[in-house]
């Protein structure tokens, strides 16, 4: 059974231990549930992010190219993974591509419905920075390149949304 945007937010604690009930409505109003067939490419590595995905049900693969140019898997990601949020929060290229692996219903969460919320719960900044920097620093061991930190990527983030928390 489908859920509401309302309640995979409510039940992913990323946006469920941070926001309260009425950004959690608004956030759910500017988001879209998607549903995926198996074999769909929701994102390739290299392209610019507008979007990231809250996994609600199926399977994704996430794969990158490594140093030496080869195709590695890097993780099978389910139901409460979120896909996407790296490239959608700073603005950098998308790092992978993620495929799905069975039919995929996920919540569409875009940087205009996002910008928003984020100027209401700056706090969700470094929520969001704690993860992306461990995502990142996954993945910089596999593809040997540099490590981000959390704060570096919050920082990141925050010079991604200007509107919000003005230049540089």
């Amino acid at each position: 059974m489908a859920e509401s945007s309302r309640e995979v937010l409510t039940a992913t604690p990323l946006f469920a231990d941070v926001l309260d009930g009425p950004l959690l409505d608004a956030l759910a109003a500017k988001s879209t549930i998607m549903v995926f067939a198996a074999g769909t490419t929701l994102m390739t590595e290299g392209d610019f992010g507008m979007a990231m995905f809250v996994v609600t049900e199926g399977s994704v693969v996430v794969t990158l190219r490594d140093a030496g140019g080869r195709e590695r898997q890097v993780a099978r990601l389910g139901p409460g993974d979120i896909v996407g949020e790296m490239s959608l929060l700073t603005g950098a290229r998308r790092n992978a591509t993620v495929v799905a692996t069975t039919e995929v219903t996920a919540l569409e969460i875009t940087k205009v419905g996002l910008e928003d919320i984020l100027r209401r719960a700056p706090e969700l900044i470094d929520r969001f920075g704690a993860m992306l920097g461990a995502r990142q620093g996954e993945l910089d061991r596999i593809a040997a390149s540099s490590r981000h930190d959390a704060g570096t990527v919050a920082q990141q983030i925050r010079r991604f949304f200007p509107s919000i928390f003005g230049a540089g």
